[in-house]
């Protein structure tokens, strides 16, 4: 967080997200509980991002891939996400707002799936064909991760397991479709997936796994 941010107003989304990583923190032995309850107050009772970083700064390890939580939020509509710096070019796609991990559907389909790791910013459009990203096998590398979404006409699928939650409230669409069959509030210990954007034409679909996907997982009984 540069000093030319630190007076720029927090909604809600930027002081929950604080308050999770202060009981991660707490989890892991770093805060006692009366820490704890003193830190949360101080959060919610931040009104800029520079108050707010007083409550996290001594918390904070030195990999850039531990440090993006706060930079996330910056990402939410109301701020621009130019406005945070970058990580190392050493660093994969999608752990920076500038550098979103991007996955494109044309007239030929995108998806993860399987074992993999669901950086914090994502950006998909399914222009023409199926986007799916099933994370019933993933690690989350973030508490809260940021899916950008752009105009299309096709289908962005979102699988998750049980536990994870999907928000669809910053999605708007022209003449597309929004569905959610999971809950908007994720768990003790799961990433909440914040979807944001324009569906265009296209359909937004967010999904727990169903018989076939437990199947396949062998996992039905």
């Amino acid at each position: 967080m540069t000093d030319s941010h630190a007076h720029l107003r927090v909604g809600h989304a930027q002081r929950d997200a604080a308050i999770v990583e202060l009981r991660r923190a707490a989890a892991e032995g770093k805060l006692t509980e009366q820490e704890l309850f003193e830190r949360i107050a101080g959060a919610q009772a931040a009104r800029t991002y520079g108050e707010l970083e007083q409550v996290l700064a001594d918390l904070r390890p030195p990999a850039p891939e531990q440090r993006v939580l706060l930079q996330q939020v910056e990402a939410y509509p109301g701020l621009s996400p130019t406005a945070v710096p970058a990580a190392p070019s050493s660093a994969p796609p999608g752990f920076s707002p500038n550098d979103p991990l991007v996955l494109n559907a044309g007239f030929t389909g995108a998806k993860r799936t399987g074992p993999w790791r669901v950086p914090p910013f994502l950006r998909v459009q399914a222009l023409a064909d199926t986007v799916r990203l099933d994370c019933l096998q993933a690690v989350a590398a973030s508490e809260v991760i940021d899916l950008e979404v752009l105009p299309g006409a096709a289908t962005v699928l979102v699988i998750v397991p049980e536990g994870w939650a999907v928000q669809c409230d910053r999605l708007s669409k022209t003449l597309g479709t929004v569905v959610s069959k999971v809950p908007d509030q994720a768990s003790w210990g799961n990433p909440l997936i914040v979807a944001r954007g324009s569906i265009g034409l296209g359909t937004f679909r967010a999904r727990g796994a169903n018989w076939f996907d437990r199947r396949r997982l062998g996992q039905d009984r």
